[in-house]
């Protein structure tokens, strides 16, 4: 299936000046990049944590991107993702576009890394996604293709049965699954109707919010 790049970042030990400063030190080490600093300004003081842009210039036929850098996670400062890439001489990109401006970034910022006094890794999640990655555990997986496997899938109530075991264990496993990719993954990987996948997806959702609501009653 394909899907988003996703990338991330984590630094030992972030320069004086931060992210921003990272930033600054990189777009350095390359002519076609640049280091919006207004922008990044901008949009760190909306994202009330360190947040900033680094901007992959034209490569051949590849358009612009300002790749948004940003700490998701307060407890760990040191350690960001790319929530976004940016265009900066069209309208929107595509799957295809963003992706290729994403693992340019990727590459470049890895080799910098490797190479500077700044330690770091850089971690890549696609562009292609498998069941493995989109279900990380095991048990949670088997219990899917469990699912997947039964006869009818969503008509008789066995099968349903078999849908329902797979989202009680994911109520108690929640972050082993990106539930969100699961419809892409139907319909792209086992050709199902979109209809047919986003009434699966439906039920899974329904289900866990009515697992969490008997939890809390």
């Amino acid at each position: 299936m394909k899907a988003h790049v996703e990338i991330k970042i984590r630094i030992k030990d972030l320069p004086t000046g931060g992210l921003h400063e990272l930033l600054r030190e990189f777009v350095r080490s390359a002519s076609d990049l640049e280091f919006p600093e207004a922008q990044s300004e901008e949009y760190q003081k909306h994202h009330g944590s360190s947040a900033g842009f680094a901007v992959m210039l034209p490569r051949g036929e590849l358009p612009p991107g300002a790749v948004a850098i940003a700490s998701l996670d307060r407890k760990h400062p040191n350690s960001f993702r790319v929530p976004n890439i940016v265009p900066r001489e069209c309208s929107s990109l595509t799957l295809e576009q963003y992706n290729a401006i994403g693992l340019a970034f990727a590459s470049d910022f890895r080799a910098w890394l490797k190479l500077g006094p700044i330690r770091g890794t850089l971690e890549v999640t696609g562009p292609n996604r498998t069941l493995e990655e989109i279900i990380r555990g095991e048990k949670c997986r088997r219990f899917f293709e469990a699912w997947l496997h039964s006869p009818t899938l969503i008509s008789h109530p066995s099968d349903l049965y078999a849908l329902d075991r797979f989202i009680c264990h994911l109520f108690r496993h929640r972050g082993e699954v990106r539930v969100y990719e699961i419809e892409s993954y139907l319909i792209e990987d086992r050709s199902w109707n979109p209809d047919t996948a986003r009434w699966a997806v439906a039920r899974i959702e329904a289900g866990l919010e009515l697992l969490r609501v008997n939890r809390e009653f």
